[in-house]
């Protein structure tokens, strides 16, 4: 049960390039961050019921409508389902979202089920005045327009961007590393400072040096990578993961981009439909190329000369399957560890070596080191997990706590009918007035304690229930694992969300079933 807080409003605002018509500043001004937080607060501004409730703005800028994957909007739903927030506002529905499914979702389950009030001003939608129904026909109608309109539209800027691409026009949100947008806005200039870097990885890789020896080097020089020398210049600052090491992969991608021999290739990778963020890659014979559409920074011999370097160098094998991958991390910069496939399989850095001084350099470890840390780990849990109660030892406590709070919600609806005997004993006179407003502050505060209690109990029936299915879980995954007698990758891929390996051979085990563990114990 919700603990008394202050009304909290969510003013939910989004703008994307979709939204822009550049042959008319019009509907620029009518969609803008400013314009749509000015028209929601003024409609806030003349409701009494919201006059005193806290208000927080969550802002989406630049993020397509077609679907959820927005950082502001997510924050916003994480909220909600937290029970922070009691209401949202948005100037109209195609602001909160343009894809009719999911929009519909929320307005029609989601939000009914947490609670939650939504109001569309443009729409004069308030669900609300929809308690027990769905918003009608037209709503869902709006909905399925918006989405139709933003594919019509995706598909027209679609077109538009492969016609310039074709003409030669530079058409990306950022200009590739070497080059630089040129003083027209429309073509590519050489960036000298970085076109140096690239002609020596070239002629390095050409002469047979390895990539991984150079990426040593150029660390060690302090040679700014791709996206630090762009960051340097105030560029791709919305980029907040760290690439400022060198490695063998920054090295190849450099290698085999073709723009550096003069040539630009369009469309390797496209999205396969409107919203989805996941780009898909095509095949060779799909894609846009241009052949000496700009100035080269290194010849087509040195081009292919630094490639057959490569490909007659040995590659060593790493293990990327989706078993191991993403789960082992390094404890000192952070990482994903790579697994060696060897006689005696071990994990190691992909920084190593890259650093003359690092600690990364040192991190290596036993796959079955690992495997046998979190299997002792596990035996141990399962023998706690074994001395405590049983399942029906909770479900038994969870009813006894529903009798208190069904004894209690009695009590509670017994007061207004004392309320009303005392006012009427006082109007018959059969009591003086400083009696009644004793008898009456008894009464206020006894239900003020009844509320409350009744609020504690809920807590704590909610919380018994959590144990019982945490209880029920863990219950399951010892009957699955309780005879096994060593760790399978199974186990680890089932068990284990992630581990952490540190210099001194320390392992950090995150476990998936961590929370209901907590729970019981």
């Amino acid at each position: 049960m919700k603990k008394h807080r202050k009304h909290c409003i969510a003013v939910y605002i989004r703008l994307s390039m979709e939204d822009l018509d550049l042959s008319s500043g019009e509907k620029d001004e009518s969609f803008s961050i400013a314009n749509q937080r000015n028209y929601i607060m003024a409609y806030l501004k003349q409701k009494e019921e919201f006059r005193d409730a806290k208000i927080r703005e969550f802002v989406d800028d630049g993020h397509s409508g077609t679907n959820f994957q927005r950082p502001a909007v997510q924050e916003m739903l994480q909220l909600s389902r937290q029970g922070e927030i009691d209401c949202i506002v948005v100037k109209d529905l195609s602001r909160f979202g343009r894809n009719y499914l999911e929009v519909g979702d929320y307005l029609e389950q989601i939000f009914p089920f947490l609670g939650i009030r939504f109001i569309s001003i443009n729409d004069g939608y308030d669900s609300r005045e929809f308690s027990g129904q769905t918003g009608g026909m037209d709503i869902a109608f709006k909905n399925f327009i918006y989405e139709m309109y933003s594919r019509d539209l995706s598909e027209k800027v679609k077109s538009g961007v492969t016609t310039c691409m074709k003409r030669g026009e530079y058409h990306s949100g950022c200009m590739v590393y070497g080059y630089e947008k040129a003083e027209d806005g429309r073509g590519m200039a050489v960036d000298p400072a970085a076109a140096a870097v690239i002609r020596r990885i070239f002629q390095e890789i050409a002469g047979g040096k390895r990539a991984n020896l150079l990426a040593r080097e150029l660390n060690e020089e302090g040679i700014p990578t791709r996206l630090a020398y762009k960051q340097g210049k105030g560029e791709q600052c919305g980029r907040h993961y760290q690439a400022n090491i060198w490695n063998h992969d920054k090295i190849h991608s450099i290698i085999h981009n073709r723009v550096y021999q003069g040539d630009m290739v369009y469309r390797k990778s496209v999205r396969t439909k409107v919203g989805c963020s996941r780009k898909t890659r095509q095949p060779e014979d799909k894609w846009i190329v241009l052949p000496d559409h700009h100035e080269a920074i290194v010849s087509k011999e040195l081009f292919r000369k630094a490639n057959d370097s490569i490909r007659t160098g040995e590659t060593p094998k790493y293990d990327r399957c989706g078993l191991e991958r993403g789960r082992i991390f390094c404890g000192c910069c952070g990482n994903r560890l790579e697994l060696r496939r060897t006689k005696n399989p071990y994990y190691f850095c992909k920084r190593k070596d890259l650093l003359k001084i690092s600690r990364c350099n040192i991190i290596r470890i036993e796959k079955a080191a690992i495997e046998k840390a979190a299997w002792t780990v596990w035996q141990e849990h399962e023998r706690v997990f074994g001395s405590l109660p049983e399942s029906g030892f909770h479900q038994e406590k969870q009813k006894k706590m529903q009798k208190q709070e069904t004894a209690l919600q009695q009590k509670l609806s017994r007061i207004p009918a004392d309320k009303m005997k005392l006012y009427e004993s006082f109007r018959a006179g059969r009591m003086t007035k400083d009696m009644f407003l004793r008898e009456k502050e008894l009464l206020n505060r006894q239900e003020e304690e009844t509320r409350k209690s009744l609020e504690d109990i809920a807590l704590q029936i909610t919380r018994q229930e959590s144990k019982a299915k945490s209880y029920d879980k863990l219950s399951e995954l010892v009957g699955k694992y309780g005879g096994a007698d060593a760790a399978t990758d199974e186990f680890m891929k089932e068990m284990v969300e992630k581990v952490v390996v540190y210099e001194d051979r320390r392992i950090e085990i995150v476990w998936r079933y961590g929370d209901e563990f907590g729970d019981c114990v």
